[in-house]
């Protein structure tokens, strides 16, 4: 191995939020709320990106554009909400217009999800995202991990840190990037007594804070080796309940 590298592991607990087919002005109106360094938002315009994120990332907070026009918008809250995915707990706020408010509460139909107006006025706004973000149940579980990128023909370990993790893939604390589709060898070093899990995962996303850094890396879980998909099921069954 080339190299370890152990980042101090810290104690704030980021809340993971994604934004969906928002465009670049309505998001500005409630952008502020997300600008604390403890969250961690991404935004993506396509909802086919937002169905692949949300069945291997757990987060906490989910805010969709809705177009009733659109059957991907349904289909992705019924991914978000199926059972036993990652999302199953997230909040959900559909952002509407205001002619389509009433289709848009039928995509709404648990106590985690709610509706607003995309022309509500501005404190309005800023209001619903920041109840959400306080009710959200906290999805993240951090677990200490050792990676293994292969390098060219060499390999680097990396020690680190989860920020989530669910049975689909994880979000890890890396200011290194990877290359989208770049395979991982991982190792999560639970902890009370589980034996670590292992196997190999594949590079799905980056996040990054407003400067453009790179703060961490989604990867989806490829391959489980032996039961690791089984201990890991009742490791995250033990601590979210």
């Amino acid at each position: 191995m080339n190299g370890c590298a152990c980042p101090e592991l810290l104690e704030v607990i980021v809340r993971n939020v994604l934004v969906v087919g928002v465009d670049r002005t309505l998001f500005r109106r409630f952008e502020a709320v997300l600008t604390r360094r403890h969250f961690d938002v991404d935004r993506v315009a396509e909802f086919d990106v937002a169905v692949d994120l949300v069945q291997s990332v757990a987060f906490d907070v989910v805010v969709l554009g809705y177009s009733e026009n659109d059957p991907k918008v349904a289909l992705l809250t019924d991914v978000i909400r199926a059972e036993n995915g990652p999302c199953a707990r997230s909040a959900v706020l559909l952002l509407s217009p205001p002619e389509s408010l009433e289709t848009a509460v039928q995509l709404a139909y648990d106590t985690r999800s709610r509706v607003i107006s995309m022309v509500a006025p501005q404190r309005e706004l800023e209001q619903a995202v920041s109840q959400l973000l306080r009710v959200a149940p906290r999805l993240s579980v951090r677990i200490t991990i050792r990676l293994e990128a292969l390098l060219g023909e060499g390999s680097t370990t990396i020690l680190t840190q989860t920020e989530n993790v669910s049975l689909g893939g994880m979000l890890v604390k890396l200011s290194r990037r990877q290359p989208v589709d770049a395979r991982l060898r991982y190792e999560l070093l639970l902890p009370d007594g589980f034996s670590p899990v292992t196997g190999f995962g594949e590079v799905v996303r980056h996040t990054a804070d407003r400067s453009g850094r790179i703060t961490g890396v989604g990867i989806r879980f490829a391959t489980f080796e032996a039961d690791g998909a089984d201990r890991l099921s009742g490791f995250l069954s033990r601590v979210n309940h």
